[in-house]
C-alpha cells in the first residue's frame, strides 16, 4: 500500500507502487510510474516519467556554511523543488536533492541508471544519459545530450556544454 499526502495533481493512468510515499504538493504527470518504496517530496514529475523502486526525490540537499576548526558548520536551507520533465527515467535507488537558490531540474528525456546522486540546484539539459554510480555535486549544469559514464564524479558549480561524453578514463576516438 502506498502513502499519499494531499497532492496538487496526479495524472491519468499513473501507477504508484507498494510502500511508495508521495508527499504534500507533489505533482505526478499522466502515464507516469512510481516504483515500490520510492519517496517523492517537493517535486513535480512530467508526463511519462518512470521512477524505479527506492528512488528518493526532493529531500534536503547537502549544503553547509563551513565553520573554522572547533566550530559547528551551519546548515544552509534547501527549500525549493525538483522538476522532472517529460519522459525521464530514474533508475533504482537514485537520490535527487531539492534546490536551495534554484530548482533542481532533469530535462526532457533524461535517462538515469541505478545508484546516482544528483545534488541541489543541478540542471540536466534534455536528453542527458547518466550511467550507474554517477555523482553530480550541487549547482552544476549539464547541457543537452551529455552522456556520463559509470562512476563519474562531477564537482560543484560547473557548467558543461552540449553533446559531450564524460568518462572516468580515456576513450579511444574510434570507440566514441
Amino acid at each position: 500500500m502506498a502513502t499519499a499526502a494531499r497532492m496538487l495533481r496526479v495524472g491519468e493512468r499513473c501507477e504508484i507502487g507498494a510502500f511508495a510515499f508521495v508527499g504534500e504538493g507533489v505533482e505526478v504527470g499522466e502515464d507516469s510510474v512510481v516504483g515500490a518504496g520510492a519517496t517523492l517530496q517537493n517535486c513535480s514529475l512530467g508526463r511519462g516519467v518512470v521512477v524505479h523502486p527506492g528512488v528518493r526525490i526532493g529531500q534536503d540537499g547537502f549544503g553547509f556554511a563551513l565553520a573554522p576548526p572547533g566550530e559547528l558548520h551551519a546548515k544552509k536551507p534547501q527549500e525549493l523543488r525538483v522538476e522532472v520533465h517529460d519522459h525521464v527515467e530514474i533508475g533504482a535507488n537514485c537520490t535527487i536533492d531539492r534546490g536551495s537558490w534554484r530548482n533542481t531540474v532533469l530535462g526532457t528525456g533524461c535517462k538515469l541508471d541505478n545508484l546516482i546522486q544528483i545534488g541541489h540546484n543541478v540542471q540536466l539539459g534534455a536528453g542527458c544519459v547518466l550511467a550507474a554510480q554517477t555523482g553530480i555535486a550541487g549547482s552544476t549544469t549539464l547541457g543537452r545530450n551529455v552522456h556520463v559514464g559509470g562512476q563519474v564524479g562531477i564537482a560543484q558549480h560547473l557548467t558543461i556544454g552540449d553533446n559531450l561524453l564524460l568518462t572516468n578514463r580515456p576513450v579511444p576516438a574510434e570507440k566514441r
